[in-house]
């Protein structure tokens, strides 16, 4: 959802008077995604053969390797998970499909009620998707059935994002402390009552997650909060990789056969996700990126 208002906030206008065209658009989303899904492909594979019983047989590596650079449910073909190489490229899969669709339709204007049947109908559907599953965990990637549930789990995220945008509803709420949507999310986290996981998912995501984007981004902006901005470049290469990097803490922590206590192993994953996150992105990332942004034409 976060990334349907940040592809708003950034673009709407652009794309709606034509400064950008929708080919420069997509050009623009290749290549502020692929550099960091080529690096979690590879330690994807290296991951899937550190263990001393690997997790996924050599030859389907190539396979799951292949598909995740291309962005494609090939792991289903071979009774893996869609991406089982590095799982969360799932949703990096969707959020490129959902790009092309919004720089695609971008310049159209459509009217408030078809906008409002639209995210009425997503909404409808992604509550029969959570009760078909029992959840939201599988949404996108455990299955065949589950892949295509997860347009249906990402279309309403990202057009809920989008609306947040469009509708100005972040300025009607107006100036918020930075606390307020940290407050709310902490509380979904650590919420005290019992409540069935499917039905615990679709609020959060259908009301609580959009709840949280408006309050974040009616936080004023004219305060520096160099921190702030620091996670939130982190946080793509962050989640990139801090899968391979568990599966490496999971297979430190069996080689050790118990020697070293499980907090231990865990304190320090966390740290290792951190530095090599940051790493990536200052000497490899950021970099790239900014090389490709001077070879191709991105405006």
């Amino acid at each position: 959802m976060p990334e349907g208002f940040v592809l708003a906030n950034g673009y709407d206008q652009k794309l709606k008077s034509g400064a950008l065209g929708s080919r420069a658009f997509f050009l623009k989303r290749v290549v502020r995604l692929y550099p960091m899904i080529v690096v979690g492909v590879a330690l994807g594979v290296l991951a899937s053969q550190f263990a001393l019983t690997p997790s996924i047989a050599l030859a389907d590596v190539s396979i799951l390797a292949v598909g995740a650079l291309l962005l494609l449910p090939l792991g289903l073909l071979v009774g893996q998970e869609a991406f089982a190489i590095n799982n969360p490229l799932w949703s990096i899969c969707f959020e490129m499909i959902a790009s092309v669709a919004y720089g695609c339709v971008a310049r159209r204007r459509f009217h408030f009620w078809y906008e409002m049947a639209a995210i009425a109908l997503l909404a409808a559907a992604l509550f029969q998707v959570v009760i078909l599953e029992g959840g939201i965990g599988p949404v996108g990637f455990a299955s065949w059935r589950a892949f295509f549930e997860g347009f249906v789990r990402v279309g309403f995220s990202f057009l809920a994002g989008v609306l947040i945008f469009r509708w100005s509803i972040h300025h009607r709420v107006g100036a918020v402390p930075p606390q307020i949507p940290l407050f709310v999310l902490i509380a979904v986290l650590f919420f005290p009552f019992a409540v069935p996981s499917d039905v615990y998912d679709f609020i959060c995501i259908a009301v609580i997650i959009p709840i949280v984007v408006a309050l974040a981004a009616a936080v004023p902006q004219g305060a520096e909060r160099p921190f702030a901005a620091y996670l939130g470049q982190l946080s793509y290469p962050l989640y990139v990789v801090h899968l391979p990097v568990i599966q490496f803490g999971d297979h430190f922590q069996n080689l050790t056969d118990g020697f070293i206590p499980l907090p231990v192993t865990v304190s320090g994953t966390l740290l290792v996700a951190v530095g090599a996150a940051h790493f990536l992105h200052v000497c490899f990332d950021a970099p790239l990126r900014a090389c490709l942004g001077r070879k191709f034409p991105l405006n």
